[in-house]
């Protein structure tokens, strides 16, 4: 069943044939349904958060979606940062990499858009002077952005 209605879908799909000037990779670590749950593993958002990733990706073949089993690929995931699930990477062949947990919803969606769109352009739209700032830090610096639906 569908997530998207059918006018948010068209909306999207011409925002990102506008938007997107690269190919984007989106990646979503989750538990695949097998229709058998273990205990401790449940994820209640995976299979919404699939869906959703799948109807995104369908709308530009400018997106590539891979969908990987976190309890099969266990160590794959701790390479890139993916601890729990639902877990979205969004790069591009360069680098470029976000990470979003959880099912994008509400705000989190207009940024998951925004998140594909940024890559896609590898553009920074921080003010030169910001850069400067940043690019002067001699260390790789981790930002984490935590919200809630509220």
């Amino acid at each position: 069943m569908p997530i998207l209605e059918q006018r948010d879908r068209e909306t999207v799909k011409q925002r990102f044939d506008i938007e997107l000037k690269r190919d984007v990779n989106i990646t979503l670590y989750t538990q695949l349904d097998i229709g058998l749950f273990i205990p401790g593993r449940e994820c209640r958002s995976c299979n919404q958060t699939q869906t959703l990733v799948e109807e995104i990706a369908g709308l530009s073949p400018k997106l590539h979606l891979k969908v990987i089993d976190f309890y099969k690929n266990r160590r794959d995931a701790s390479s890139v940062g993916v601890e729990r699930i639902p877990a979205i990477i969004i790069d591009t062949s360069d680098k470029c990499s976000v990470r979003y947990f959880g099912l994008p919803t509400g705000y989190e969606f207009t940024l998951i858009l925004d998140s594909i769109i940024s890559a896609s352009d590898q553009r920074s739209q921080l003010q030169l002077e910001t850069r400067r700032q940043l690019k002067a830090l001699k260390h790789d610096v981790f930002i984490q952005v935590f919200v809630t639906p509220n």
